[in-house]
């Protein structure tokens, strides 16, 4: 085998062998937070307000978004991707409209451009957005418990969707680097579903009959 051939394919092994050391460790840094803000129209039309609630899962955003008038609605997030600082989310705020935010995300900003088709009278609408972080009023405690109760728990179907789209971009043609990619995409599908939570148990029926009073 030349030497060059040699050297490339040492330097793909090595950096595969870095991402999955350092994979786990990476994925640690997550993103969990509520932002308040408007989008701004390119066409001068009125801004209108949204609210965006994220919470990263090994690189898949799961959570809500509401946005106000004349684009009124409420879903959760579909399709949510955060990679290296930036977020792209996908969310059918009602029927017939799809809103798309992308940009860089960070604990207490989140900014960038977004898009939202629409059939109905209001039409679609493209502009930006800068959101900032949703103040606490109370504790930092009492604030994590309330988005945690807002927010949707991960799920083992979330992982599983987060995995195939991690397995239809690994790169094709090189044996190699796709076997890398695929050993990542492992990885942090296993983490993903070491945090995914369990249906909680059914509650068990006692055949005893209740003891009358007396």
């Amino acid at each position: 085998m030349p030497m060059t051939a040699l050297s490339t394919l040492r330097r793909l092994v090595v950096t595969g062998l870095a991402g999955l050391l350092l994979g786990p460790v990476a994925g640690a840094a997550t993103l969990d937070a509520i932002y308040e803000g408007s989008l701004v129209p390119e066409s001068f039309d009125a801004p209108f307000p949204i609210t965006v609630e994220v919470r990263d899962v090994q690189g898949v955003i799961v959570g809500q978004i509401k946005t106000g008038s004349p684009y009124s609605g409420s879903a959760p997030i579909t399709s949510g991707e955060f990679d290296s600082g930036r977020c792209t989310l996908r969310a059918p705020i009602n029927v017939g409209t799809v809103l798309r935010l992308s940009g860089t995300c960070h604990p207490r900003l989140f900014e960038g451009r977004y898009t939202l088709s629409s059939n109905r009278k209001e039409g679609s609408s493209t502009g930006t957005f800068r959101l900032m972080r949703k103040a606490d009023p109370g504790k930092p405690g009492d604030e994590a418990a309330r988005r945690r109760a807002v927010l949707p728990t991960t799920t083992l179907t979330e992982c599983i969707n987060a995995n195939t789209r991690c397995l239809v971009g690994c790169p094709k043609g090189d044996y190699n680097t796709e076997f890398l990619c695929v050993n990542r995409c492992r990885q942090r599908h296993l983490a993903c579903k070491g945090k995914a939570t369990a249906p909680p148990p059914a509650p068990v029926r006692s055949d005893q009959p209740e003891a009358e009073e007396r």
